[in-house]
C-alpha cells in the first residue's frame, strides 16, 4: 500500500496565482518518463489568447493537441464576435471539449487563467 501511495505522488508542478490585475502561471520545465528525465526544457505553459494562458500536466501529446485546439477556437471566437474571449468562456469551451471526449479521455490536468 505504501508503494502505491509513493507512485501516485509523482507528477508535474503547476501553479496559478491570482492577483488584482491578472494571474501568474508557472510550471517546472522537466518532462519525465518514469524515473528518467526525458527533457529539461519541456513547454508546459501555453498562450491560448492575447491575455489568456494555460498550464499543462500529464500526457505531452494530449496537452499539445489541446493547446493548439484551444488557441484556434479562441482566435475564431475573436474573429466571429469582434471581441476577445474571456477567461470564463475559454474555460467553458475547454470543459465542453474535454466532456465530449470523455469516453476517449485526454490524460491531462490543466489550469486556465
Amino acid at each position: 500500500m505504501a508503494e502505491q501511495v509513493q507512485e501516485s505522488m509523482k507528477g508535474t508542478t503547476t501553479i496559478g496565482i491570482v492577483f488584482a490585475n491578472g494571474v501568474i502561471l508557472a510550471t517546472e520545465k522537466r518532462a519525465t518518463m518514469g524515473y528518467m528525465i526525458a527533457s529539461k526544457k519541456a513547454k508546459k505553459v501555453y498562450q491560448v489568447a492575447e491575455r489568456i494562458g494555460m498550464t499543462t500536466a500529464g500526457g505531452v501529446g494530449d496537452a499539445q493537441q489541446l493547446a493548439r485546439i484551444l488557441t484556434v477556437e479562441c482566435n475564431l471566437y475573436q474573429i466571429r464576435r469582434s471581441r476577445a474571449i474571456t477567461v470564463g468562456a475559454t474555460a467553458t469551451l475547454l470543459s465542453n471539449y474535454l466532456n465530449q471526449n470523455r469516453y476517449f479521455p485526454y490524460y491531462v490536468q490543466l489550469l486556465v487563467g
